[in-house]
């Protein structure tokens, strides 16, 4: 296109009827020399810029359309995933509602079960009060000195406990229920539960008032106490039986325990 431009122009001195070039044109023909060859230049730019632009256009478009393509696999594969979880979430609410059901199976077999239990312990319970009903109950003579035989000479403080305690039972206005109360402490006592002991010594001390066998059931209670690492408690009560029974062989031990201990 350039060429055809320039080729004209050439031609032009030469049809005016070969006169001589003058410098003026000279200078007109390189004028139009440098604008022909900046016009080229300007559309070899716009060229390039369209081809760049359509370029960029094109680029910016496929990188979208691959952005969008990336989207929509998310898109399935997070939808993908949410049905996965959906079914696991059914899965876990039928397992739920499965173990529910069997656990209030479970419940009523055993209920079921404790029922048919008590009614049969109710009927043994029956049976053994009958037995002990119509068994023929020792005297008393007998029943102390049996549970005074097994704890001080057999050494089977829960037998003899047990029997002490039938003891009571079936005569608490003799005149050796005192003792049996005190033996049963003892038991305890020797069976180093000191906490039991302490309380059923105490109680033969509310029970039995002044009863000489009171100063016996103090002393050891006392004794009780320091086994505990409780010494304020036994000095408290050793002192109680100095004062209360000042001629019992209870307050002379006393005394000596007293003075061991620091008071």
């Amino acid at each position: 296109m350039a060429k055809q431009r320039i080729i004209p122009w050439l031609l032009v001195p030469l049809l005016l009827g070969g006169c001589l070039v003058t410098e003026r044109d000279l200078q007109v023909q390189r004028d139009m020399l440098d604008l022909t060859r900046r016009l080229d230049g300007v559309e070899r730019n716009l060229k390039l810029v369209q081809e760049d632009t359509a370029g960029g256009v094109k680029a910016r478009f496929d990188g979208l359309t691959r952005s969008q393509a990336e989207l929509q696999a998310g898109l399935d594969a997070l939808r993908v995933d949410t049905q996965g979880t959906q079914g696991r979430f059914d899965d876990l609410e039928r397992a739920d509602a499965d173990l529910r059901q069997h656990l209030t199976l479970l419940k009523d077999e055993l209920g079921l079960q404790v029922a048919d239990l008590d009614q049969r312990l109710a009927r043994l319970e029956q049976g053994a009060d009958a037995a002990t009903a119509s068994a023929p109950v020792p005297s008393a003579n007998e029943l102390y000195e049996q549970a005074l035989q097994t704890i001080r000479d057999q050494q089977d403080f829960v037998a003899g406990r047990t029997q002490m305690e039938e003891f009571l039972k079936h005569y608490p206005a003799d005149s050796r229920a005192v003792n049996a109360a005190y033996w049963i402490g003892e038991t305890h006592y020797a069976e180093k539960a000191y906490d039991k002991a302490i309380l059923q010594f105490e109680e033969v001390a509310q029970k039995y008032g002044d009863d000489p066998k009171v100063a016996s059931a103090l002393y050891k209670q006392a004794l009780a106490f320091d086994a505990l690492k409780d010494r304020k408690s036994a000095r408290l009560v050793m002192k109680k039986v100095v004062e209360r029974f000042p001629l019992a062989e209870e307050a002379k031990m006393g005394k000596e325990k007293l003075k061991e201990w620091g008071s």
